[in-house]
C-alpha cells in the first residue's frame, strides 16, 4: 500500500499526544495516513500491553488513520541495531509515504531519542536495491521531527485550530494512562490531574507563535523548499506589535 504520511512513535501513544492535531487536519485534506508503533509500552507503569493496543486502535479510528501496526521491538530498551534498522525500513517500504512524523533524536526519554536516530539512519539505505529487507526500495520525500520532553527551534509549525478537539478526543482514548480519583496505581508524568491542561497550553504557545489558537512544532534538517512564498503565507493573519520605533525629526514611526 502506499499513503502520504507514517507517523512513526516509540509507544503506543506518542504520536496521539504529540502530533494527534497534524494528521487529523491531513487527514480532513484528503492525506492518507498509517501509524508504526515500534513497542508495545509494556514497561509503561500503567496499563498492559493488550490494553494500549485497544486504546491505539481507537484512538486510530478517531483520527481517522488508515492502518496502525507495532513492531514490538522492546519497550525501554529500543536501539538503533541492525535488526530494527531491517524491521524499519520493511514498514517504510511496505506503507511507501510521501512524509515520515517521528521523534526528534535529541529527547530526554531514551527510546524516544533511539526512535529518532533509528528513523534518520534508514532514510537512505531505504532505497538500496540489495539492501537486506523485504519489499521495493524506495526513498520518502522527507522525514519531520517532532517535539516530546526536549524542546527545539521549530523549523516551522503547523496551525491545528479546529483539530485539537479531535486529537484531545483520541487522546483520551489512552485512558489506562491517564489519571484516576481514588486509584492505586503508581502516579507518572501523564498520570496527573492537569496533563490534558498541560498539553492543551502547549498547544497553545505553539499556534500564538504564528497567529493561531493551536499549533504542533516540527524540525526538519534540510532547508525547506517553498515554491512561492506570497502563497505560502497568504492564509496567515497579519500581526503587528505595540512597539513603534523611534525616527528622526521629520519622520514618522511605523509599526512592525
Amino acid at each position: 500500500m502506499s499513503v502520504d504520511v507514517l507517523a512513526i512513535g516509540a509507544h503506543p501513544d506518542d504520536v496521539d499526544m504529540i502530533c494527534g492535531g497534524t494528521l487529523a487536519k491531513l487527514i480532513s485534506r484528503g492525506r492518507s495516513v498509517a501509524i508504526v508503533d515500534l513497542t508495545r509500552g509494556e514497561m509503561g507503569t500503567r496499563g498492559s500491553p493488550e490494553i494500549r493496543a485497544r486504546e491505539a486502535q481507537a484512538s486510530a479510528r478517531i483520527l481517522g488513520v488508515s492502518e496502525r501496526v507495532t513492531l514490538d521491538l522492546g519497550d525501554g530498551r529500543l536501539e538503533n541495531s541492525a535488526e530494527n534498522r531491517r524491521r524499519v525500513i520493511e514498514a517504510i517500504r511496505h506503507f511507501r509515504p510521501t512524509l515520515i512524523l517521528t521523534h526528534f533524536w535529541d529527547d530526554l526519554h531514551a527510546d524516544h531519542a533511539a526512535a529518532g536516530h533509528l528513523v534518520r539512519s534508514v532514510m537512505y539505505p531505504v532505497g538500496f536495491a540489495k539492501y537486506p529487507a523485504e519489499g521495493e526500495p524506495y526513498r520518502p520525500n522527507e522525514v519531520l521531527f517532532f517535539m516530546a520532553h526536549t524542546p527545539f527551534e521549530p523549523s516551522f509549525i503547523v496551525d491545528i485550530d479546529g483539530f485539537h478537539e479531535r486529537k484531545l478526543e483520541a487522546v483520551r482514548c489512552f485512558a489506562s494512562q491517564f489519571y484516576r480519583e481514588g486509584s492505586d496505581e503508581p502516579p507518572t508524568g501523564i498520570a496527573q490531574p492537569d496533563f490534558l491542561m498541560r498539553l492543551e497550553a502547549r498547544a497553545r504557545y505553539f499556534g500564538g507563535l504564528i497567529g493561531r489558537t493551536f499549533g504542533e512544532p516540527f524540525r526538519v534538517t534540510r532547508a525547506v523548499p517553498m515554491v512561492d512564498p506570497v502563497e505560502h503565507y497568504s492564509p496567515f493573519p497579519k500581526v503587528y506589535s505595540s512597539h513603534t520605533w523611534e525616527q528622526g525629526p521629520g519622520q514618522e514611526g511605523s509599526r512592525a
